[in-house]
């Protein structure tokens, strides 16, 4: 959908005024106030670097964390599917459809929820993600709003890719996920306790994260100060090799920030 004008002045104002913030704590931030939303997180899908880019509020922290984590939710599949994925109520059809994210998300205090693949000629970079604490549909009006969003946000992101070293993320976007440094660190360690590639070990941490109910950033601290062994399975946790509760999930493509050589976007 093509930006109207009066509408990318708006989002182009409330942007830049973001930008001079971190876009941890600047980019969501304008998110809800130019939507006029309860909450709104930003998920970066490329490469090795994966995660919440930024979140508004801790709510919403905890369940984009989830769904990180579980990959389980409208995030993981508005990315996998390449179109918004929407549950304008919590009630028994949202719950069979996710049955770990929705319960978790009315315990927040959320009624719905809306996700926005960040998606430009080919190139799928992440999901926004809109909460509302109340019931409903967006209007026509925040619904337009997001699509604006979402292409100000991807072209925002693939720009500042574009000056970025082949196989490394932005500075501007990695200072955002930094912090998910321990959770690689934490990979490391657990791959040469069971003796698996570091990616099996990154699985394996998220079925233990789901297991114990616990975010996989706790999970990943405590192996990294030595609290936490996975070498020794806690009872209920699956064994390593357990199937894999990340996204993207078997059988789909990685998608992701455009190649060196520009393929996946014009």
């Amino acid at each position: 959908m093509p930006v109207s004008g009066e509408r990318s002045i708006r989002l182009a104002v409330a942007f830049a005024r973001g930008m001079s913030r971190t876009p941890a704590t600047g980019w969501c931030g304008v998110g809800v106030e130019f939507l006029v939303v309860s909450g709104v997180g930003i998920t970066v899908m490329g490469g090795g670097a994966a995660g919440p880019l930024c979140v508004s509020d801790p709510s919403v922290a905890i369940l984009e964390d989830a769904q990180f984590t579980v990959g389980e939710g409208p995030c993981p599949e508005a990315f996998l599917s390449g179109v918004p994925v929407s549950a304008a109520s919590f009630g028994q059809e949202t719950a069979r459809r996710w049955p770990s994210f929705a319960p978790l998300a009315v315990a927040n205090g959320m009624g719905a929820v809306f996700a926005y693949p960040l998606a430009s000629a080919g190139a799928n970079v992440g999901v926004l993600s809109v909460y509302q604490r109340s019931a409903g549909s967006l209007t026509d009006g925040q619904h337009a709003d997001c699509l604006t969003l979402v292409e100000v946000i991807t072209e925002t992101m693939l720009s500042l890719q574009d000056t970025a070293p082949p196989g490394e993320l932005a500075r501007e976007l990695d200072d955002a996920v930094a912090y998910r440094a321990e959770v690689y660190q934490a990979s490391g360690i657990v791959a040469v306790q069971l003796g698996v590639p570091a990616a099996e070990a990154l699985l394996r941490m998220r079925a233990h994260a789901f297991a114990a109910d616990q975010t996989l950033d706790a999970v990943a601290s405590a192996i990294v100060d030595r609290r936490l062994r996975l070498d020794e399975p806690a009872p209920g946790v699956p064994p390593p090799g357990f199937p894999p509760l990340g996204f993207p999930a078997p059988g789909f493509p990685t998608p992701g920030f455009p190649t060196p050589d520009g393929g996946g976007r014009s």
